[in-house]
């Protein structure tokens, strides 16, 4: 039975690989369109010599150019940098995001172990972990949601079939988990 669970969490653990590749694809899309936009230069700054060409040619008005590297101050210093405040992006929840993860792999660490050696205590860490994973899972589901509601195009969209499946093989896998941990501790 235990060697069922792992195969279980083996196909959560696809299922959910699969939905960050499909969501990812579709953030990459809907974004792609604003990172492919060229700067432009203003031809009076060009002349003024305030941006350099790192290339060999003259940089025509209007025309994409690209830096070597920021311009320096006349003492030779580089200019003060803006100070910027790092704040998370709307729809984007980095802790969970890296956390359930982290976690669902710990948990298919520990009951892999048990499987292997069949100690009952790691069973019952496993069945923890994996309890812990589905809250975070749930919690980012929820916030994923609400931010797609608030921002329409930040959010992370997860395609709905890959969520059910991730949920029903999930939830499997922990009633089987249990079950096999109680087993385990009745022999």
């Amino acid at each position: 039975m235990a060697i069922f669970v792992l195969i279980l969490w083996v196909v959560t653990a696809s299922a959910g690989v699969s939905m960050l590749w499909a969501s990812g694809r579709a953030r990459q899309a809907a974004v792609q369109p604003v990172l492919a936009q060229p700067v432009l230069v203003e031809p009076a700054l060009v002349e003024s010599g305030a941006v350099e060409s790192g290339a060999a040619e003259p940089a025509l008005a209007g025309e994409a150019i690209r830096t070597a590297a920021v311009p320096m101050t006349p003492e030779g210093k580089p200019p003060p940098g803006p100070h910027v405040r790092v704040a998370t992006p709307a729809g984007e929840h980095p802790l969970l995001e890296f956390s359930h993860p982290a976690l669902a792999v710990t948990g298919i660490a520990c009951w892999m172990m048990f499987a292997y050696v069949h100690y009952q205590p790691l069973a019952w860490i496993a069945v923890a972990i994996l309890l812990a994973t589905i809250l975070l899972g749930l919690s980012w589901l929820v916030r994923s949601r609400q931010a797609a509601r608030q921002h329409r195009e930040a959010a992370r969209s997860f395609p709905p079939r890959l969520i059910l499946l991730h949920g029903v093989v999930a939830g499997l896998s922990i009633v089987l988990s249990v079950l096999a941990a109680l087993t385990a501790s009745r022999a």
